[in-house]
């Protein structure tokens, strides 16, 4: 719970292209019962997702300060990871660490652990699609529940530009919560792009279809 002590909603930055623009544009309204699922096909993927995680995780303190000044507590966002060996991102405040999944590389096997910890906002490794081979009450228990997906580029760049928004998120101290989820996970100094001051991320925002044809099949992972 460490980040609730070092950032808040108006640390972050978010642009289309050049031009700034305000959270509620691009990014999901954040509830305090919102449940985040971020699926991986290597464990280093979501170090490329990181400003996105950070800044709903951020919106979830904001919105229990509101509530009250004293709490401990953390919110219920998930890494599903198509490995046997899952990262830790504990310094993300994924905790405690049973909430990085580990799944077979398997759209099914990955949509169901979605579907059984409630996602509602979901997001995806951007790249190659696919038609998955999916149990037609795995993808309706998807339809019915969740609200928003989102693209992330594992290796930086996204497939499709088009929509496309940054975020931004100060180095200090994000910087140091990436360096250490690299030590753990062992690799991945290739996936974090420090800046100058900012750590920059970009995303977009796709329909539940789009996200589906993007879950891991294990070719090429």
């Amino acid at each position: 719970m460490h980040t609730t002590e070092e950032l808040t909603g108006e640390a972050f930055e978010y642009r289309v292209g050049s031009e700034a623009v305000a959270a509620g544009e691009v990014m999901p309204s954040i509830a305090v019962d919102d449940r985040l699922g971020i699926v991986m096909a290597d464990p280093a993927d979501g170090l490329r997702a990181g400003n996105f995680l950070l800044a709903c995780v951020t919106a979830f303190y904001d919105r229990l300060r509101e509530r009250d000044e004293e709490f401990f507590e953390y919110p219920d966002y998930y890494t599903v990871q198509a490995t046997p060996d899952p990262a830790d991102y504990l310094e993300f405040d994924v905790w405690p660490d049973h909430k990085n999944l580990s799944v077979p590389a398997e759209p099914e096997a990955i949509l169901r652990a979605i579907n059984d910890r409630a996602i509602t906002v979901l997001l995806v490794p951007d790249g190659p699609t696919a038609r998955p081979a999916l149990a037609d009450v795995t993808r309706r228990s998807a339809e019915r529940r969740i609200e928003s997906c989102y693209a992330y580029a594992p290796d930086g760049e996204l497939a499709d530009a088009d929509g496309a928004f940054s975020i931004d998120v100060p180095r200090d101290p994000a910087g140091t919560w990436y360096r250490e989820t690299v030590d753990l996970i062992g690799t991945g100094a290739d996936r974090v792009e420090i800046d100058g001051t900012y750590v920059t991320q970009r995303f977009r925002e796709i329909d539940l279809e789009a996200a589906l044809a993007r879950l891991p099949t294990g070719e090429g992972t």
